[in-house]
């Protein structure tokens, strides 16, 4: 049973491929990324940026198929601060959740729950500027929309 664990396909630690897909006009971008899940296992968020779609994946499948099924895909260099913004995004979110229970419940019920208010009100600045380092770093301006694939 070793031989057979041995000839496995090693499997790339903390890699991850990055893919930009520009949505055929006045289409679904989630049809096309229907079309590219079936074929590799993505990231369970992504962001669009300007139309445009990024994600990420373990590996990439053959792009000259997918680009055969019509989609406007390409890889794009993995950079470390694409995933920190993803992250920061869902984190950021995540916060605001978070802010927002807390303040209802101490609206309705009456907790007393402003410790941790405040500390999360401070997370959520600290996030805040990660992800506008994050932007500044790799040059975006305007508005991102997290995408849960």
């Amino acid at each position: 049973m070793k031989a057979y664990l041995n000839q496995a396909k090693p499997k790339r630690l903390n890699v991850m491929q990055t893919f930009k897909l520009t949505p055929k006009p006045r289409s679904d971008y989630r049809k096309e990324v229907i079309e590219i899940k079936k074929r590799c296992t993505l990231e369970k968020h992504g962001y669009r940026h300007n139309k445009i779609v990024y994600g990420f994946c373990e590996e990439l499948p053959d792009l000259a198929e997918l680009q055969s099924l019509g989609l406007n895909i390409e890889e794009i260099t993995f950079d470390k601060a694409q995933m920190n913004l993803m992250n920061g995004l869902i984190g950021r979110g995540r916060a605001k959740s978070k802010i927002d229970h807390l303040k209802f419940d101490r609206e309705e019920n009456g907790a007393d729950n402003e410790p941790e208010e405040a500390s999360t009100e401070q997370k959520l600045a600290d996030l805040n500027n990660s992800i506008q380092a994050a932007k500044e770093a790799l040059g975006i301006t305007g508005i991102l929309k997290i995408l849960k694939f």
